[in-house]
């Protein structure tokens, strides 16, 4: 008896937690038309980039191509395109600011950031220390402190490198 209560528990648990959530957003598709009033399953972030699965008004589920979507918002989180080397790429964005925005994509197992002076260009931050200090010093050279402080290793932290030059 013990066991078999054990087993239920154990499988109705199991059940539970492979359950999808689904999260009030608004889609819009490459060809600009705006899907509102859709419930969009929560995926990892990377599995966000690839798939998109939500439940229109009607209370069908939709599986649309991912090439097709432009941008969507699932809750809280923004998910956009970017055109950057040649070719359009679907991140998360981070920071909307003024003058910069952040963005994240989470890809095989790595995450690439990039920040976008605002209707400028795109930068795709480099991992890699000293790289990183000389490209975003020089990316951002129109702010003469914020950019010092980065290349002498001041600045180090990318989210607050993207707060600070919003408020310059």
């Amino acid at each position: 008896m013990k066991y078999t209560l054990l087993t239920l528990s154990l499988f109705i648990f199991s059940i539970s937690s492979y359950a999808q959530e689904f999260v009030n957003g608004t889609i819009i598709t490459t060809r600009y038309d705006t899907i509102t009033n859709v419930k969009i399953e929560t995926l990892s972030n990377a599995k966000s980039l690839l798939h998109l699965t939500y439940i229109d008004a009607e209370g069908k589920e939709q599986k649309p191509d991912i090439e097709s979507i432009k941008s969507y918002t699932r809750g809280d989180e923004n998910f956009t395109r970017i055109y950057h080397s040649g070719k359009m790429i679907l991140v998360k964005q981070i920071t909307a600011g003024k003058k910069l925005n952040l963005y994240e994509r989470d890809y095989n197992g790595l995450t690439t950031y990039y920040v976008e002076k605002v209707f400028d260009e795109i930068l795709k931050v480099p991992a890699s220390g000293s790289k990183f200090n000389k490209v975003l010093g020089d990316f951002l050279s129109d702010s003469p402190e914020i950019s010092q402080k980065i290349k002498s290793k001041e600045l180090q932290d990318l989210k607050e490198i993207v707060k600070l030059y919003n408020n310059a």
